[in-house]
């Protein structure tokens, strides 16, 4: 910090003074610690140093990392990114409606700041996502839990176990996860496996990509397989053609309660409309390729 701006703090009261300093010295605190101790200031305190936090958080949105905190932030509260750029004024207001705040008009001004410059700055960036689809979901079994995304760049949610689940060998299940949901019109949801426990066990959901229309509304199975062989080697011999069965099992595949076993995406499911022609034009009518025609290499 140079000496200007450092000279600017020196003229606040010295209990401003500590009050900043405390919370800036502080490694605990976050974004809304801050912003609480600066809305404490006496008002003829905050206008000093206003200007210095506005422009140490207008740098602050340009770091990819802090954008995503926002992200976040802004998907917990419920209120849309969209709707901050567009409807600025409508969204602030309802904020200082409640009764509850009462703050000098710099100070709000001040909050529209933030929340102005945090939405502009996560969409201009590329981790703003295109759009959200709000899918209402009830929770229907206990101990059950809501598909989540493992990473901000995740382009599947990872499905949970409500349960303890022991698959034996060569045997099929339904896994119940506890949720049943209303898909919007135009939307479905795939159900595949996790790469990593597919590449680790004998686990297999058979019919991926196990699909969810939107026009079912019961509770949601994950049909799991294991695939691993109960009897995995004969042994004959060759003299006598006896056949000496060695019965070396396969091992049972258990899903722990909790556990992320499978994954599940939204995806965009168009109609199709057929227009019957007569032929394609300018492709000939049999190309003698599919299944393989290509070859391997």
């Amino acid at each position: 910090m140079n000496e200007e701006k450092i000279d600017q703090i020196t003229r606040m009261s010295n209990d401003s003074i500590e009050a900043v300093g405390n919370i800036l010295d502080n490694p605990k605190a976050n974004g809304l610690d801050i912003l609480g101790v600066l809305l404490a200031l006496p008002d003829e305190d905050f206008e000093i140093i206003r200007p210095l936090f506005q422009e140490e958080m207008a740098k602050a949105y340009e770091d990819p990392q802090n954008q995503i905190a926002m992200v976040k932030m802004f998907a917990q509260s419920g209120i849309s990114i969209d709707d901050i750029v567009n409807n600025s004024d409508e969204v602030i207001n309802e904020l200082f409606n409640n009764g509850d705040i009462d703050l000098s008009d710099s100070k709000k001004d001040f909050i529209k700041f933030l929340f102005l410059s945090a939405a502009n700055s996560i969409s201009s960036s590329t981790i703003n996502p295109a759009h959200t689809v709000e899918i209402p979901v009830v929770l229907c079994r206990e101990n059950a839990k809501l598909p989540t995304y493992a990473t901000d760049g995740a382009g599947a949610m990872d499905i949970y176990s409500p349960e303890e689940y022991t698959i034996e060998c060569g045997e099929t299940v339904i896994i119940p996860i506890g949720i049943k949901v209303a898909i919007p019109h135009g939307y479905g949801l795939l159900i595949q496996p996790r790469s990593g426990m597919s590449a680790r066990m004998k686990i297999r959901i058979p019919n991926t990509p196990g699909l969810i229309d939107e026009d079912y509304h019961e509770e949601i199975g994950v049909i799991v397989e294991n695939i691993d062989q109960r009897v995995k080697d004969v042994d004959i011999d060759p003299v006598s053609d006896h056949v000496d069965l060695v019965k070396l099992y396969g091992s049972p595949i258990t899903i722990g309660k909790g556990e992320r076993f499978a994954q599940m995406r939204l995806v965009e499911i168009p109609r199709v409309r057929w227009r019957q022609v007569e032929s394609f034009g300018g492709f000939t009518e049999d190309h003698g390729k599919g299944f393989g025609s290509t070859g391997v290499k």
